[in-house]
């Protein structure tokens, strides 16, 4: 997801530019929304050049998924809700929205039932948090708001490298930076531990094989990995990374993954979509074709779809993977008739009930700068500020600690 208009989105993508990257991108289609049981064909999230446009859309959502609760007054209530998501000052909006949740959002503008399901829905499916309980209690609305305003207030788009994220964005961003800065750049260093002395980041340990950890010595250490790796590079934890951490490790909910190849006797439509279960409220499935969306990375005459569930960690242990599996599979029978008699293949259904969602909580992240320790930063993801969502999010991240590194305003 790539924020084109400022705020410090679009990280990779601009870095890319800046370095002389040789970086290619497919940008996606609209994404779809469907309501299970609906009967309904997808509805088509547009982009909307004015906030107006932006609540009538809303208005449209909500009589296609609950039309008992579109009232009398709906849009005048509405607009300036809408109008503050779009006009906001985006990296304001990702400061000071990131760490308030959905029901603190909403509450703080209105009582409305309408309103409170509407954007619980909404978000539940743009946090990628599934449930709307969890969404509506937990669900950062600082997330939700920067996806509201790529997919619907045409601030940005869906966007895949080419041929993949590793090949297609990281070597040439790192061949780019070498080239003209002739720094060193290590892959596949095993980091055990970073070294802090007398309150300092003065370095870190790298493992050697049949030998002792090799120390290196830095200035700065900046940390760019998955929170959960988080606490195995310490010997003893920072005092605020301790705290920010023992939060989310009591909230969790259960991600399930599917691949599933298929042959050209059901015809797909390859834009992501989001699935919705209208009585709740929740985004019980989402996904995309990747042979219409990345064919580059299909057989001729195959079709390959990928897809994932988000449960409540009690809905999880319920159903189990291959009981989410199943239900997955009904889904999509509804949406593409003759969906099972096409299948060739399936992956098994990989998942687990972990904090997994803890990025997009409303939940306090950790500080790219970190409080306790001097000359310690933290680029990847779940740190606070940051100014996107997923891939560009947590990219956009190391210029953001580049301009604090260098007390710059721009780089």
């Amino acid at each position: 997801m790539t924020s084109e208009n400022g705020g410090g989105g679009y990280g990779w993508a601009n870095a890319a530019k800046d370095f002389g990257a040789g970086v290619r991108l497919h940008y996606s289609r609209e994404p779809r929304m469907y309501f299970k049981g609906s009967g309904k064909s997808f509805l088509t999230v547009p982009k909307c050049l004015t906030s107006g446009e932006a609540a009538k859309w809303l208005i449209e959502f909500l009589e296609a998924i609950r039309p008992d609760l579109v009232k009398d007054g709906l849009y005048k209530e509405l607009l300036p809700m809408v109008d503050e998501i779009l006009t906001k000052d985006f990296k304001l909006m990702c400061e000071e929205w990131d760490e308030i949740s959905v029901k603190q959002w909403v509450e703080a503008r209105s009582k409305s039932p309408s309103i409170k399901y509407l954007f619980t829905a909404l978000m539940a499916g743009y946090c990628w948090t599934g449930n709307a309980d969890y969404t509506w209690e937990n669900g950062s609305f600082g997330k939700g708001a920067v996806m509201f305003r790529i997919w619907i207030g045409g601030h940005g788009s869906m966007a895949v490298a080419i041929p993949d994220p590793l090949d297609g964005i990281c070597m040439p961003i790192a061949n780019a930076i070498r080239d003209k800065y002739e720094c060193e750049i290590r892959c596949n260093q095993d980091v055990s531990q970073v070294i802090i002395e007398g309150g300092k980041a003065t370095g870190v340990a790298v493992k050697q094989e049949g030998q002792q950890d090799k120390i290196i010595r830095a200035d700065r250490v900046i940390i760019a990995t998955t929170w959960l790796d988080y606490p195995n590079l310490f010997k003893i934890m920072p005092a605020s990374l301790a705290k920010n951490m023992s939060e989310p490790l009591k909230q969790k909910m259960g991600g399930v993954f599917l691949v599933t190849g298929l042959n050209d006797t059901v015809k797909l439509d390859g834009a992501f979509f989001l699935i919705y279960d209208p009585k709740t409220g929740s985004s019980i499935q989402g996904g995309c074709a990747q042979n219409i969306e990345q064919p580059w990375n299909i057989p001729e005459g195959k079709q390959l779809v990928w897809s994932y569930s988000t449960k409540s960690e009690e809905e999880f242990n319920r159903l189990g993977l291959d009981g989410i599996a199943a239900q997955m599979n009904e889904n999509f029978e509804e949406i593409y008739p003759g969906f099972k008699n096409a299948i060739e293949f399936q992956s098994p259904p990989k998942g687990a009930a972990y904090p997994s969602h803890y990025r997009f909580s409303s939940l306090p992240k950790i500080r790219q700068k970190s409080p306790d320790v001097k000359g310690l930063y933290f680029a990847g993801e779940c740190t606070w500020p940051m100014y996107g969502q997923i891939t560009d999010g947590t990219a956009g991240t190391g210029a953001n600690v580049a301009r604090m590194i260098l007390d710059a305003d721009s780089l």
